[in-house]
């Protein structure tokens, strides 16, 4: 254990989980004396520039401790929020945070000039993917919980689409 660097980095009492994640990525460079704690694994590890980010990781570690969040995984979404294997947040490849809601609900907040239906580059706009316009880590940890809701609540099924 090096004792001087745990004497000059004391984790902040109620610490947010920004400064959790911060403090445990410097903990495992300088000392790395335990494991980082299960439900910050995802953010400290920062795989990518999908966690980097500061915001994607605080809404990460306020959300890890959620029954059956995970993250991880390979190619797409490897850096995504999910519930029972379904993405519900994630950061695009551009950058931006974006969540899963219903339909109804994003064109809600796009009229309210919340932001914007997600384009994953293809000139597509997604109905049910959202991203929100700038916004603080707790307004992005809202939405990430409410996507939580509506892909991982009871009885959530995908529509059936009608053929023909």
């Amino acid at each position: 254990m090096n004792a001087a660097w745990h004497q000059r980095h004391v984790m902040p009492k109620s610490a947010t989980a920004a400064e959790r994640v911060a403090w445990h990525r410097e903990h495992q460079q300088a000392c790395a004396c335990r494991p980082v704690p299960a439900s910050l694994r995802a953010a400290v590890a920062g795989s990518g520039g999908d966690t980097d980010d500061p915001r994607m990781g605080a809404v990460a570690a306020a959300l890890a401790g959620e029954p059956g969040v995970s993250t991880g995984g390979r190619g797409f979404g490897a850096t995504a929020l999910k519930v029972g294997g379904k993405i519900f947040a994630m950061r695009s490849s551009k950058g931006a945070f974006v969540v899963k809601l219903p339909r109804a609900r994003v064109d809600e907040l796009v009229a309210a000039g919340r932001g914007a239906r997600f384009d994953p580059g293809k000139g597509t706009l997604m109905k049910e993917w959202f991203v929100p316009e700038g916004g603080r880590t707790s307004a992005l940890t809202a939405l990430a919980r409410e996507a939580l809701a509506y892909v991982g609540g009871p009885g959530r099924t995908k529509p059936v689409r009608a053929r023909g």
